[in-house]
């Protein structure tokens, strides 16, 4: 049986893209990181076309340890946010982390 997820995309439609980065930072630079990057996001929630979720959270094991969750309306939103100056704004965080950040890509599969 073929799922929701392959008929959708066979019919040409459109499925939300979910996206998991992991930060990992330098020691002592959580509150830095902070201020960086929730004005950042909040301009990414306020004018990227297509996003339907971007939050971040701190793990609870971790304190130097974060993950962005974020959700798309399309592939071509996720594009648009790559190219968008909102995300340059992101750019700010490289100096606080520590390595690159995980990047998992998603698909709905309903």
């Amino acid at each position: 049986m073929r799922s929701l997820a392959a008929s959708a995309h066979m019919r040409g439609v459109s499925m939300s893209k979910r996206i998991t980065v992991q930060i990992n930072l330098k020691a002592g630079h959580s509150e830095a990181f902070e201020a960086v990057i929730r004005p950042a996001m909040a301009r990414v929630r306020a004018e990227d076309d297509g996003c339907e979720m971007y939050d971040l959270f701190k793990s609870v094991d971790d304190d130097q340890r974060y993950a962005i969750v974020e959700s798309w309306a399309s592939q071509e939103a996720v594009d648009g946010h790559r190219k968008s100056d909102a995300m340059a704004d992101m750019a700010k965080m490289r100096d606080h982390l520590d390595g690159r950040p995980i990047i998992h890509r998603y698909e709905d599969d309903d």
